[in-house]
């Protein structure tokens, strides 16, 4: 064979190397955590009620459980991963520069932005008998902003369990049924209340109509800085 015939040929060797072996048809797409955590999330999104097994995610992507176990140690590995992925978001608007009220009211609007995007996953944060890491970590974010306000050791322990459970206690009640739906099945209720109560409700009826979860949770965040702030100066006094 002459050079130039040789030369000709490690070329077409070479180009046919370089192309990326297709996928065969009908055969589904490599896996990647990435990927399968993404397709958990959308299956939360879809169907919220259902349990998340190996199983029901083998079949969501269309592969072996045996393949994920390649990508994942077990199920809490996998889970923990998906909460992760939601909460990823919630200390990305928190700018250590700014006054801890401002980071204070973003971690908190972030936590009810992403819980509301994907509701069933505040079920993930505990599980098997243990808290989520990735949960953890998420609010290790708020126990930080705390101590930016000056709070230490049990004021900053039980302010941060305060917050906590509550914007998770009203994000879950928000989920279940925001606040417009139950202000509108209250009115609904108005003619079978007793004739106290009626009158009660007559002097902040008008106001409650106007109120939304936006102006209810802004409310929440208010009393949470007065909070804070209350319990920074007793600490220093």
């Amino acid at each position: 064979m002459s050079a130039i015939a040789r030369a000709k040929t490690s070329r077409r060797r070479s180009d046919r190397a370089a192309v990326p072996p297709t996928r065969g048809p009908g055969r589904p797409p490599r896996l990647s955590r990435d990927g399968v955590v993404k397709s958990v999330v959308d299956l939360l999104g879809r169907e919220p009620k259902e349990a998340v097994t190996i199983a029901r995610v083998a079949a969501e992507v269309e592969a072996s459980p045996a393949a994920l176990y390649r990508h994942f140690d077990n199920l809490d590995d996998l889970l923990d991963s998906v909460l992760a992925s939601v909460l990823t978001e919630v200390d990305a608007g928190v700018d250590v520069g700014d006054p801890w009220e401002r980071q204070l009211e973003e971690w908190m609007r972030g936590l009810r932005i992403q819980l509301l995007r994907v509701p069933a996953v505040i079920t993930l944060i505990g599980r098997s008998g243990r808290t989520s890491p990735a949960w953890l970590n998420a609010s290790s974010v708020l126990v930080e902003i705390l101590e930016r306000a000056g709070l230490t050791k049990r004021p900053l322990a039980i302010t941060y369990l305060w917050i906590l459970e509550t914007t998770t206690g009203l994000v879950l009640q928000e989920a279940v049924l925001p606040v417009s739906e139950q202000l509108a099945n209250a009115r609904a209720s108005r003619g079978s209340m007793s004739e106290h109560a009626a009158t009660c409700f007559a002097a902040i009826g008008p106001a409650l109509d106007e109120i939304d979860g936006d102006q209810f949770f802004s409310f929440v965040v208010e009393q949470a800085k007065e909070v804070v702030s209350s319990r920074s100066k007793r600490n220093r006094g």
